[in-house]
Order: C-alpha cells, then structure tokens, then sequence
C-alpha cells in the first residue's frame, strides 16, 4: 500500500488530491471494506476541517455547518472507532501469537508495560470481539492464508 497527494485539478480552488494505493493482494483480501473505510476517513478529513473553519466548504457557497452537517459527520465518525479498534487488537493478538513481546506492545502503544500486559492478557484470554473479526475476516471463497 502507498498513499499519495497532490494539490486538486481544480487550481482556482486549490485543494489535495490524496491517493491510497493497493497492492493486488490486499486488493482482494480487503475487497470492498477498503472502500468504505475510505468514506469514513473522508467524513473524518470533511468533519475536522469544518471544525478548524466553521465552514461547510462541501455546500454551494461554503456556508456554516448545520445541524443536519454536523450530524453527518458524526454518522461517519461514528464508524470509525470500532473498526480501528478490532484491527489494532487483532494486530495485537496476531503481534503476540507471533511470540512478540509485550515491551514492544507497550512502546508502540505509547503506555506501560503493565497497562500493555493487562490489555494484551485480556484481549489474549477472550475470543476475538466482532469488530476484530470484522477486521480479520476474509471474503467468502477465499483461502486464509
């Protein structure tokens, strides 16, 4: 995967241009979920600048965010939470199935060592949650590899 910007086509306006890249195989093993994550980082991009601006710059105009705006966006961010969560504790689950350490849990995870041991013993003595297994499933038909 590579993710790269430039500034928009439209250089009356100005803007970025952010292009997330996939490699075939995670292509096909992330099918349409690359998608959707995609939209809900868009809502977060659009959510944060009307934050920074108090501007709707998506509307004709570029009016102040309304109710039904505001709205929205937190629709779209609303998503996001559950599904970083069940990836990063698969991630973490896989990290240490793997034989890793939990010092290294702890440092990139920016906490102590025991905060890291407690989470990691937790997540490791219950079953995947359904955001992991969201985060870890493979489309139907495919092999696991």
């Amino acid at each position: 995967m590579t993710i790269s910007h430039r500034p928009g086509d439209d250089q009356t306006n100005g803007g970025m241009e952010i292009t997330i890249r996939l490699t075939p195989s995670e292509a096909e093993t992330i099918g349409r979920d690359a998608l959707l994550m995609a939209e809900i980082l868009d809502s977060c991009l659009w959510a944060m600048a009307m934050l920074r601006t108090n501007i709707n710059s998506r509307d004709p105009g570029t009016p102040a965010p309304t109710q039904g705006d505001w709205a929205a966006a937190l629709r779209g961010l609303d998503r996001l939470p559950p599904r970083l969560q069940g990836a990063r504790d698969g991630v973490i689950r896989a990290y240490i199935t793997a034989g890793g350490t939990i010092q290294r849990v702890a440092e990139a995870m920016n906490m102590s060592t025991s905060a890291a041991q407690d989470h990691s013993a937790q997540l490791t003595a219950n079953p995947p949650t359904v955001w992991e297994q969201w985060a870890t499933s493979h489309l139907p038909g495919r092999r696991r590899v």
